[in-house]
């Protein structure tokens, strides 16, 4: 009796703290249900009283409150936690809205939720765990995380093929890379061959050629230094005269020769236009198509 009288007494005292309405905040307290378990004010005893499903909850007035602000010791598998509504901070998502099948809290019901049905969260908890809705909730999501197991190792099998055929593809490229610089570098080799060989012949030619005109320009000097030698002789400068003349016509034959095989032959390396034409698009040398399935 004792201890009953200890936990309905007067909320009022002066050892007591104040005890407020959960859902207000700050509005003193007039009753604390029992079933929920909360404290109400006078405006939302009412509410709690007009509603279908909690009409019937057992109320404690006044001196019965319990005189903590919290409700009396419960197991915790009995105690009701309820998450705080999004909208309404200092209010408790303790209703099921079946109309727009969304969770609401008092205020939420007073303002959007009037001619609604709507149900008390912990009446229709109750049995939830065996309710058809629910082993249909679980036996889909056991399906569905059976399911992203097999997609996982799926994936995972497509992540590897993928990075070997990322491995494939580059070296692909690269053996391409090579032929095309094996294929480029004997190409350029045969032409710079080619081009030494015509231009040696060039200059075989014209080595020739300079060593034929210095060989007559020494028959020149030659003929000209015995000429120089007998002019003041009449009788021997006639007779060197007579005797170069061939000699002379010679060298000027020899002259003409040397004037004529003193060339070269132009060359002019030209692009192949077919290879500069790949070169220049933009999808040149190779592409990346899709695979035919």
């Amino acid at each position: 009796m004792a201890e009953a009288l200890s936990t309905t007494m007067s909320a009022g005292s002066d050892d007591v703290s104040p005890i407020y309405c959960e859902p207000c905040g700050n509005v003193p307290a007039d009753a604390y249900c029992t079933d929920c378990p909360e404290y109400f004010c006078s405006s939302c005893v009412n509410f709690h009283e007009k509603q279908r499903l909690s009409k019937d909850h057992k109320l404690l007035r006044g001196r019965a409150m319990p005189l903590s602000q919290q409700a009396p010791s419960k197991p915790v598998s009995d105690q009701v936690r309820f998450r705080k509504c999004p909208q309404h901070s200092y209010e408790k998502l303790k209703f099921f809205c079946d109309t727009h099948q969304e969770m609401c809290c008092v205020a939420c019901n007073l303002v959007l939720h009037k001619q609604c049905q709507v149900v008390y969260i912990p009446d229709v908890a109750k049995n939830f765990k065996t309710d058809p809705e629910y082993t249909q909730m679980t036996d889909d999501l056991n399906k569905t995380e059976q399911l992203l197991v097999s997609y996982v190792t799926q994936i995972e099998t497509k992540i590897k093929e993928v990075q070997t055929l990322e491995k494939e593809d580059i070296t692909t490229l690269e053996n391409y890379r090579e032929e095309i610089k094996e294929r480029v570098d004997r190409r350029i080799d045969e032409l710079l061959s080619e081009i030494k060989q015509l231009r040696g012949k060039d200059l075989a030619s014209l080595n020739d050629q300079h060593s034929k005109s210095k060989s007559t320009q020494d028959d020149v000097l030659s003929v000209k230094t015995m000429l120089k030698a007998s002019e003041e002789n009449p009788v021997e400068l006639y007779t060197v005269s007579k005797q170069s003349r061939d000699i002379v016509a010679q060298l000027q034959t020899d002259l003409t020769n040397i004037k004529k095989k003193a060339v070269y032959q132009q060359y002019t390396v030209h692009k192949d236009a077919q290879f500069e034409s790949v070169l220049k698009k933009e999808a040149g040398l190779a592409k990346i198509e899709m695979r035919k399935k």
